[in-house]
């Protein structure tokens, strides 16, 4: 909380960003995405978000669609908005050097490229073979970036993704000794606005935050009355701000499977809440066994989407045969009885930085046994997550019970195990197919109680996308539970807000789980609810 103090919190992402996402390097056809989308609905797989990789450009040029493959952008978002699915497309740093290329052409007449340290136009092999880089120091040169998005999101475009953002440079050509990945560390930057002018060296690791600040204004003068999205492979101090960031390009492997839950809890612990890694395994094949580990218990990272590299297997959920394609859905239904738990973390994450997945310890700071466990982790406070593989973790002494979201999860061996806290009241939706549905009718809420009998939780509400809760159009519901001989009364204790949510909240589910039983109840927002044991 206090490094938030010092370099900001995450804007409140819009509710769909929370989904689950699905991304290839790359869905070569716009037919290929409609496909992709089609199957996720046919086999009611819930999924937000479909992704697009470097091959919708022409020529790998970013600002531009291939004329061929994907010739109708704004039909194709238009489909899958339709659909209720949002879309995200990557747009990378490097600017293809051609004269003819309208980015090319106006970025040279405003003079906004890194230079080289004897002032010539630096070039460095991308995708698109040589590219300019814009100098993000500069604020004309950030205003020029801004402005190249107003026309580009006009396509329907919902969500950009800036990759390669370190920035990354195929510097093979070099000898073995002179190969860095990267720009020359004695580029030069022109800074201005309060940066000064200096070497690349000392700018490389601020590339990325300053590029995804650029943006960020340019998606924010484009839709003003929507939340932005955007994700970063690189970022620094402060950048939680502008973006969201995920791990990078990871392997197929189980040392990164594993791996991936120490990286995020870390990325969470440096002030940047929204992230996660490419579940599934970016580089190599993935097989199905190891897809829906991954898959059972990556679907509780803040940010959840499967991702896979150009020449690898198709890494969707159903392309491990039916018996995987069961797990996926359960994995990821589960994701979707959670939203609203996870959507009130988000909350808190935006006014306080403390971040939505977190080290088991945040459980009993003075229990040190837990600082070095990094395979369960914690969903906020109140959710404890076990992945199916870790043996002998390090847990949090206490109340503790088990919690099952989805017919058939406790009985599948892919699916982490979910605990609830003593003392803690969990909110859970119903489960839906995206976001655009009603996840609150009915809603659940979770009960455990402490060992004084008492319990308590919140549910955040809003539009989802938009600013209007920062007009008050938001709903802060507050429950309480306590315990008076055979009978536990739940409470609404307390509403912060001026949205009316009856109409959303029509029916409220309880379930009491107390010493391994689960005791049920129903009623109606405002009155109190009796739980009999």
């Amino acid at each position: 909380k206090g490094l938030a103090e010092l370099t900001g919190t995450i804007k409140m992402p819009p509710r769909w960003a929370l989904g689950y996402h699905q991304c290839r390097f790359s869905y070569a056809t716009d037919k290929r995405v409609r496909e992709i989308a089609d199957t996720f609905r046919i086999k009611k797989i819930p999924c937000d978000v479909i992704w697009m990789d470097i091959d919708y450009m022409e020529g790998f040029r970013i600002f531009t669609f291939n004329k061929k493959n994907f010739s109708d952008p704004l039909k194709l978002n238009t489909y899958l908005h339709k659909k209720g699915f949002h879309d995200v497309y990557m747009i990378d740093p490097g600017v293809k050097v051609d004269k003819d290329y309208s980015v090319y052409q106006s970025g040279t007449s405003q003079n906004v490229w890194v230079k080289k340290a004897n002032g010539e136009e630096y070039h460095g092999k991308v995708w698109p073979g040589d590219c300019a880089f814009p100098d993000f120091t500069s604020p004309t040169a950030r205003k020029w970036w801004a402005g190249l998005y107003k026309d580009f999101l006009a396509k329907g475009v919902d969500g950009v993704w800036n990759d390669m953002n370190e920035p990354a440079i195929n510097d093979s050509e070099l000898p073995e000794a002179e190969r860095t990945g990267t720009m020359p560390y004695d580029n030069r930057h022109k800074g201005g606005g309060g940066l000064p002018a200096g070497p690349h060296l000392l700018y490389h690791n601020a590339f990325g935050r300053l590029m995804v600040e650029a943006s960020q204004a340019g998606i924010m003068e484009a839709n003003p009355d929507k939340r932005p999205f955007l994700l970063t492979r690189a970022n620094l101090l402060g950048g939680q701000r502008y973006a969201a960031t995920w791990t990078g390009d990871n392997e197929a492997s189980w040392k990164h499977l594993k791996l991936s839950i120490p990286m995020s809890i870390t990325l969470g612990l440096s002030g940047q809440p929204f992230n996660g890694p490419d579940i599934g395994g970016f580089l190599g094949n993935t097989d199905g066994d190891l897809w829906a580990n991954w898959l059972g218990f990556g679907i509780f990272f803040p940010f959840t989407r499967g991702h896979a590299c150009a020449g690898t297997n198709n890494k969707e959920p159903w392309a491990y045969g039916p018996a995987v394609e069961k797990s996926s859905r359960i994995a990821i239904e589960r994701r979707y009885r959670l939203l609203p738990y996870i959507y009130t973390l988000f909350r808190d994450a935006s006014l306080s930085g403390l971040p939505v997945m977190r080290p088991v310890f945040f459980a009993d700071p003075q229990d040190l046994s837990l600082r070095q466990e990094e395979e369960a982790f914690m969903l906020g406070k109140d959710v404890l997550v076990i992945p199916a593989f870790a043996e002998h973790p390090s847990l949090p002494s206490g109340i503790w019970e088990t919690l099952s979201l989805v017919d058939g999860d406790k009985a599948d061996k892919y699916q982490a195990t979910l605990k609830i806290r003593g003392g803690s009241i969990v909110p859970l939706g119903r489960i839906v197919q995206n976001t655009n549905d009603n996840s609150f009718d009915p809603l659940s809420l979770i009960v455990c109680l402490d060992k004084d009998g008492k319990a308590s939780g919140n549910l955040y509400l809003d539009a989802g996308d938009g600013w209007s809760f920062q007009k008050g159009d938001y709903s802060l519901l507050t429950f309480e539970a306590e315990r008076k001989g055979q009978t536990v009364r739940l409470e609404l204790t307390g509403k912060e807000g001026q949205r009316t949510v009856d109409k959303e909240i029509k029916k409220i589910n309880v379930t009491l789980l107390l010493n391994g039983k689960a005791y049920t109840a129903s009623g109606t927002l405002g009155r109190n609810i009796d739980i009999n044991l």
